[in-house]
């Protein structure tokens, strides 16, 4: 989300230094052409396999695994015809398991999926959600057995072993019949929770090899990029587990949501919807890529009703669509329709009501002009304010005329800057302190701006602050108008969101070239971390051409403004000379000092690290460990970059975690053993103690 949220998110892209964690494994088999073919039907004798790990015995569990697991049996069973007996559902399934049902690399039709599938009559489905882990040594993913270690590959099941041993399986079946693997699962070490790793220990830029690529094997993946696989919080299942079930659901079809498609799924229409809808919601959750890798198939399904898991969220994305067709027609006729068909989810009834008795309002305008110039004609300005009721068009030039109002003492107005003015926003007057976009009461403070704002629309920082307050909601279509007029309106604080908004889709059709032009003319206007966000821009080609040199100007202009995040990105200038810069290694370490002094804590968590190796003469009188007890007092983002140096090529000495593991331990947030490691548990704990301690 943009205002603070997301342009959180955009300056770690910023502060990311050293910190990058493993990219996904890029899963897909090469394209194939897509025939037209006859639905994935006459299952009767089809047989799946269906994984769900939550639990682990030696690392953190995956929330959502089982109701993933329930879900797809429910689809493969209630939707696609299989015989409940011929799906195999495992929930924390062991080793053994994993070697019972699909067979071991020694004896690949050993396993149960192989003897129960018949020649020319199975389709086959594979189904796991869990952790997916790197092995360091040999470079191979495997999937995690609820027993298994994640810093042991060989304790896991290898997915170069699930492709040869299902390529078997899949000869069995023959060329006519189809076997789907499906994946909600990445292979980073990550685990989804910031700042939290499955291993103890991992390198940056890593990628598992890819397995190869056997024929006749459809793969759906949930990511192939540097992020972990997401969930879906609010239908507490796996992203791409969710939208899956929704597209098949008719989503996916010829006319989608709009629910007049021919009844059937094309694969084509169903990879493109997976792709879209994963990539926004992911952007949407956590400010970072994932795309699904999905191979082309001559696969189509029948759209079938939602599963339980699934079904109110696709209701209440049918439920928009058919608000969008009544407010698009604008009839009576089409408001009536909405209300009398949208059922048990009907999210803009109220709306709809509303448009139905506007003509109430228009029969208060008219008496509210009535009233205007009887009054206003007399002067009697006073007499006019009096009379208003719901509707007082002229309300504000009464009150010019009687000597004017200061807005500041309107209750409205002071309750939306209490609950929504931002900390950096120079519209924001004196003495209002602003507030964090995580401590904004959405639901409040969009009922106190949205009456501001409509009472003062010449006050541009009521709508960015509407803004903020439907970005807290994730409603981005009603931030993107609110950003927008204050934007148009001068206001750089909302070119900067207004420009974040473009950047990653959200609320409006993404567009990265008028992203950078709205951060470029906020940070002209002196928005700093506008102008660190468009030297991001250039320095990764983020939708434009890329440009380096072009970027450190810009990052140097925001440091001289006072962005202290971008003052790491001039160091590593200092140890090579480029563009510049004097090769002066001291200069570089100071602009760390410079932004630790200034509360960054990626730069508190470097300098420990570079104390921890050998450039502690740099930094005089410091301990690495209260750079990291420092770092921490700056909430999430201070516990994220302490775990994250734990993946840098500079890594904290065991003796510093340890001090730091002692410190969080007394303190009762930590319970696991003083072994100067980042375990899972001492990251869960490095998390709950920073935000406990964070600093005002």
């Amino acid at each position: 989300m943009p205002s603070q949220g997301l342009v959180s998110a955009a300056r770690r892209a910023v502060r990311e230094a050293a910190f990058l964690l493993a990219a996904c494994l890029v899963l897909a088999a090469p394209a194939r052409a897509a025939p037209e073919a006859a639905p994935f039907a006459d299952n009767a004798d089809s047989v799946a396999v269906v994984i769900g790990n939550r639990s682990y015995k030696q690392t953190v569990p995956v929330d959502f695994a089982h109701n993933d697991a329930e879900a797809i049996r429910a689809y493969l069973v209630e939707r696609l015809g299989y015989r409940e007996s011929n799906v195999f559902l495992l929930k924390d399934a062991t080793l053994n398991e994993f070697n019972q049902v699909f067979g071991t690399e020694r004896n690949p039709q050993s396993g149960r999926l192989w003897r129960s599938v018949r020649e020319g009559r199975s389709n086959v489905f594979v189904y796991y959600s869990g952790h997916g882990v790197p092995d360091l040594a040999s470079k191979q993913p495997f999937l995690l057995p609820e027993d298994g270690n994640p810093n042991q590959g060989e304790s896991g099941y290898a997915l170069e072993t699930l492709y040869r041993n299902l390529d078997l399986v899949k000869r069995k079946i023959g060329p006519e019949r189809q076997l789907v693997v499906m994946v909600d699962a990445c292979f980073t070490g990550e685990t989804g929770r910031k700042g939290e790793s499955l291993l103890a220990v991992s390198a940056p830029g890593f990628a598992p090899a890819r397995p190869k690529a056997e024929s006749g094997i459809v793969r759906l993946v949930a990511t192939s990029g540097a992020s972990p696989a997401n969930w879906d919080e609010p239908n507490r299942l796996g992203l791409l587990t969710s939208r899956f079930l929704m597209g098949v659901s008719g989503l996916a079809g010829a006319q989608g949501a709009e629910g007049t498609g021919d009844g059937l799924i094309r694969w084509p229409e169903l990879k493109s919807y997976l792709r879209r809808e994963v990539e926004e919601a992911a952007r949407r959750a956590s400010g970072r890529e994932q795309v699904p890798e999905i191979d082309d198939a001559p696969i189509v399904l029948k759209a079938s009703l939602p599963v339980a898991a699934v079904a109110g969220g696709v209701a209440a994305i049918r439920d928009e669509a058919a608000w969008r067709r009544a407010e698009t027609l604008g009839t009576r006729e089409a408001f009536e329709a909405y209300v009398g068909t949208c059922g048990e989810t009907c999210a803009y009834r109220s709306q709809a009501m509303d448009r139905l008795l506007a003509g109430r309002t228009r029969d208060a305008a008219a008496i509210d002009q009535e009233n205007w110039a009887k009054f206003g004609a007399a002067r009697q300005y006073q007499a006019y304010l009096d009379s208003c009721g719901d509707v007082c068009a002229y309300r504000g030039l009464a009150e010019g005329y009687l000597g004017g109002t200061n807005p500041s003492t309107d209750p409205r107005v002071k309750r939306c800057d209490e609950l929504a003015a931002g900390t950096d926003d120079p519209d924001r007057p004196k003495g209002v302190p602003g507030v964090k976009l995580g401590r904004i009461e959405a639901s409040a403070a969009i009922e106190a701006c949205r009456a501001a704002s409509a009472a003062y629309p010449q006050l541009r920082r009521l709508a960015y602050q509407l803004g903020r307050a439907y970005d807290r909601a994730d409603r981005s279509k009603e931030a993107f108008s609110a950003y927008d007029r204050a934007a148009k309106a001068g206001s750089v604080a909302a070119m900067n969101n207004l420009a974040t908004l473009y950047e990653n889709g959200q609320g409006v059709k993404r567009g990265q070239a008028e992203a950078f032009r709205l951060y470029r003319q906020a940070g002209e206007a002196g928005n700093v971390v506008a102008l660190a966000n468009a030297a991001r821009m250039l320095e990764y080609g983020n939708g434009i051409p890329r440009d380096e040199a072009g970027a450190v100007a810009l990052y140097k202009r925001a440091v001289e403004g006072g962005d202290v995040p971008s003052i790491s990105k001039l160091v590593p200038h200092y140890a090579t000379g480029a563009h510049g810069f004097p090769k002066d290694l001291r200069q570089g370490f100071d602009l760390f000092r410079r932004a630790a002094d200034k509360g960054d804590p990626v730069a508190m968590a470097t300098m420990a690290t570079l104390i921890d190796n050998g450039f502690g003469r740099y930094f005089p009188g410091m301990r690495s460990a209260d750079m990291v007890l420092r770092a921490l007092k700056r909430g999430e983002l201070g516990a994220a970059s302490v775990s994250a140096t734990d993946t840098a090529a500079q890594k904290l000495k065991p003796e510093t975690i340890r001090t730091v593991q002692r410190a969080v331990k007394e303190a009762d947030y930590y319970s696991g053993a003083l072994d100067g490691r980042f375990n899972p548990v001492f990251v869960r704990a490095l998390d709950q103690y920073a935000r406990a301690n964070e600093a005002e």
